[in-house]
């Protein structure tokens, strides 16, 4: 029995013997192995990496913001192929100078600005305006005009909200224009000299598509 637990006793011994070489043989394994540095050569793809992407987001960022400001900027034109009038040309278009006849036609003769205007009154005998807002288009009365083939023909376009004091014109034929409507149509008819005004948006289309 005594000799048993000599050898037990050497086993243990030996055992603990064993734990520090194995501490000491990690230690010495990683200061052989030690954290490899990266090259010049994969510092400089890694810094050129980081440089194009930064590039990337900031061309990105400039084309969104340039395309933010021009959307911003942009004002879309409502019929823009067709002839605009103001005010003034409504007044000189249909008013009586006391002579007893509607219009002075002769005032657009000679405007550099207003020969759109004088090729197509002295030429028709029948002069339509559309009354109108830029702020709120009727989608079927534009659709409807649009398709229309205008040329020749004396159709003319008043926007409300550009001339506002269009309401307040005295000088001008026998009809009364209605500030609450957004939408008005008006046929002149200047041999009979009458006026003929649509204040329905169903009356405004029946009327157009008789063009």
């Amino acid at each position: 029995m005594a000799r048993v637990q000599q050898v037990k006793q050497q086993n243990k011994k030996s055992a603990v013997n064993n734990k520090p070489n194995t501490a000491k043989s990690k230690a010495e394994l990683a200061k052989t192995n030690p954290k490899r540095e990266a090259s010049k050569n994969e510092i400089l793809f890694f810094r050129l990496g980081i440089s194009i992407i930064a590039l990337t987001l900031i061309t990105v960022a400039i084309i969104f913001t340039i395309r933010y400001f021009m959307n911003e900027d942009e004002e879309e034109v409502i019929y823009e192929d067709l002839i605009h009038i103001t005010t003034d040309d409504l007044k000189y278009l249909t008013y009586d100078d006391g002579s007893g006849v509607y219009g002075d036609f002769a005032h657009f003769n000679g405007l550099t600005d207003k020969e759109d205007i004088a090729n197509v009154i002295n030429t028709n005998n029948l002069i339509y305006v559309y009354f109108y807002r830029s702020s709120a288009i009727n989608e079927e009365i534009q659709a409807l005009i649009e398709a229309l083939d205008l040329d020749g023909k004396a159709f003319l376009l008043l926007d409300l909200d550009k001339n506002a004091d269009v309401f307040e014109l005295a000088e001008k034929g026998d009809f009364t224009l209605d500030n609450t409507r957004d939408n008005m149509f008006l046929i002149f008819n200047v041999e009979e000299q009458t006026f003929q005004l649509e204040l329905r948006v169903v009356d405004i289309v029946r009327e157009i598509n008789k063009l």
